[in-house]
């Protein structure tokens, strides 16, 4: 009987120290396993910047575009979309529309140091434009987009009642950028309105102008711009609102000898303008 209890209390042992080194044999295979996972897994935290602010509710983008100063708004749905709903003083570089090459050229287009918000209408197909622009414009402060169907009502009331609490001063100089509906008031009062459409020839031949206006690519502001009346009010417009930025920059770095300067900061109204214009030369 005792050589059989030594015998059990033996095996025991055996058995208790075999599962010991099982369970430290598995537990280091375990480790070391996660271990080399972890060094595979890319790192995203190193690959994105600080200012890519990635995607944003259609509430929060809603907070971020009242209280961001300077934002660029860019629209990436087709232009039929845009043309039935759009935020004020956005810019539409429609994707659908266009080809790579075209909508990488608008995009090198956007105004540096401003930071910039990109939409679609569902929220599907501008992920790939934010992951696009970050690769071309490093320059750009913040980069974020809408994920989700944009807020157009709400902000755009809330854009309306910030302009006419920052209604334009008749004596001022240098009045900045005027949404589209804006700027077409301000057509509309302004006698003697110079405008320049500061379009590159190829997106300004065969595309809507306004009546009367005057063609001076902004290529060729530096050359040109003191062909510029120095005794009218002077409004800049482009296609979309990307290169009237620009050269409203220019002129005023220039100091150009103008009455007053100011540039439509969006899409332009065309007909609404040309129409009115008609009206006026029927009366």
């Amino acid at each position: 009987m005792k050589e059989e209890r030594n015998f059990l209390q033996n095996a025991r042992r055996i058995v208790s120290a075999v599962y010991l080194l099982c369970s430290l044999s598995i537990g280091g295979v375990t480790a070391g396993c996660s271990e080399e996972n972890a060094s595979e897994m890319p790192d995203n935290d190193n690959n994105v910047s600080v200012n890519d602010l990635g995607a944003m509710s259609p509430e929060k983008a809603l907070e971020y575009m009242k209280k961001t100063e300077n934002l660029v708004i860019v629209d990436v749905a087709t232009r039929s979309w845009y043309a039935k709903e759009h935020f004020e003083g956005a810019i539409n570089i429609p994707i659908e529309n266009i080809s790579p090459d075209e909508a990488e050229k608008l995009y090198l287009d956007i105004p540096a140091g401003r930071p910039v918000i990109l939409h679609c209408r569902l929220g599907m197909v501008v992920p790939g434009a934010y992951r696009t622009l970050k690769k071309l414009r490093p320059d750009i402060p913040e980069i974020s987009y809408i994920d989700g169907t944009p807020l157009f009502g709400e902000y755009n009331e809330w854009k309306q009642e910030q302009d006419r609490d920052n209604s334009v001063v008749a004596g001022e100089k240098f009045l900045g950028g005027l949404t589209p509906s804006e700027a077409l008031e301000y057509m509309k009062s302004t006698p003697n309105l110079y405008i320049i459409d500061v379009r590159e020839p190829e997106w300004y031949e065969g595309y809507t102008q306004f009546v009367g206006n005057v063609h001076i690519p902004r290529s060729k502001l530096p050359a040109r711009y003191k062909e510029i009346p120095a005794d009218r009010p002077v409004i800049l417009n482009c296609g979309a609102g990307v290169q009237s930025p620009r050269a409203y920059e220019f002129l005023k770095e220039a100091n150009a000898d103008v009455l007053q300067l100011s540039y439509i900061d969006g899409v332009p109204l065309f007909s609404a303008y040309n129409g009115w214009v008609g009206q006026q030369q029927r009366k």
